[in-house]
């Protein structure tokens, strides 16, 4: 069995909040009101369940609107992590 990619981790935390197992996530699916609807809370439990999940410490200058906008953000905020 494989590890799950950084985009598929994401994805999947991502339908875990929302309890929607089977919606459809793809890199540029906006996470906030003009998509998912996930708020700044639900922005906050996600991060937290990402670097639960990879080890990873996101900083805190890093989690900019732009960076949580999307799952895309949150897999380029992943790689920036695992690369310091």
């Amino acid at each position: 069995m494989h590890a799950m990619s950084l985009a598929e981790t994401v994805a999947a935390v991502i339908r875990e909040q929302l309890t929607a197992p089977d919606a459809v996530i793809t890199p540029d699916t906006p996470l906030g009101a003009d998509g998912l609807g996930i708020d700044s809370v639900g922005c906050l439990e996600l991060v937290l369940e990402l670097e639960r999940r990879t080890g990873l410490a996101l900083r805190d200058e890093h989690l900019t609107a732009e960076a949580l906008a999307t799952p895309a953000g949150l897999v380029r905020l992943l790689e920036q992590a695992g690369q310091n």
